[in-house]
């Protein structure tokens, strides 16, 4: 298992460096830009209430840019790991190794989980130092449940992911797929809050699973809100691994 968990690191070392510095950047850079908005004239405040805080600042576009490319990397992850082995060619070989399909679906599931994770603990901390050093911080675990919300719906993402991998037979179809339903579930969002006629994207919408906005203030994580992002996490990936077992690759 160990050794199937580096095999699979290694193959996505490159996009999970490119993933890292994506997400870390687009995060630090709205986080330092803060103070110089926040002690303005006071247009964001007037705009939202929530938008008067550091928190509140977080929960705007920093988390929009956090959710849209985590869930995109984390979607694309998913859904190429069993079929990227198919397209290149791969996967007679490494199913032919002395490792059961079940070891090596879950040392890729663990891999690309590990990943995920890594990058939301960086991005955090990056977003708590420069709101420490800034001295604009005024609750920590505030940012902590918006960045987690954001790590959440992205696990959701990667159970669909996975649930569809092992049905598709081209790496670059599954990467159309994984970015095509987080694109559609974000421009459904964008839809969905400017005209009441459109509140219907909003059902059924990974984007809409948090209110970023709450959480700022101070709320802690929704129950069902958590559940529902596990329960597809959950429920995903053993779909994966029922598909690996059954299919004949």
């Amino acid at each position: 298992m160990t050794k199937m968990i580096r095999y699979e690191l290694a193959q996505n070392r490159r996009s999970f460096w490119i993933a890292l510095l994506f997400v870390g950047l687009l995060q630090a850079i709205p986080a330092a830009a803060s103070k110089s908005y926040l002690e303005s004239d006071g247009r964001l405040a007037s705009f939202a209430e929530n938008l008067s805080t550091f928190e509140g600042w977080v929960s705007g576009q920093p988390f929009t840019f956090f959710l849209l490319l985590l869930g995109f990397f984390s979607m694309s992850w998913a859904i190429g790991s069993i079929v990227k082995e198919r397209d290149r060619h791969s996967v007679e070989f490494l199913f032919t190794l002395p490792y059961s399909r079940t070891s090596i679906y879950w040392a890729k599931w663990l891999a690309h989980i590990s990943q995920v994770i890594i990058i939301a603990a960086v991005s955090t901390g990056i977003v708590l130092l420069i709101g420490k050093s800034l001295g604009m911080l005024n609750t920590p675990w505030a940012v902590i449940n918006i960045m987690l919300a954001g790590l959440l719906t992205s696990l959701a993402f990667m159970g669909v992911g996975f649930a569809i991998s092992p049905w598709l037979n081209s790496e670059r179809g599954a990467l159309s797929i994984g970015i095509g339903i987080v694109a559609i579930m974000f421009l459904f969002n964008i839809l969905s809050g400017m005209n009441k006629s459109f509140m219907w994207m909003a059902k059924a919408n990974l984007f809409q699973l948090f209110d970023a906005a709450t959480l700022s203030v101070g709320e802690g994580l929704p129950v069902i809100s958590v559940s529902g992002a596990l329960g597809l996490f959950v429920a995903g990936s053993c779909a994966g691994w029922a598909g690996i077992v059954r299919r004949d690759l």
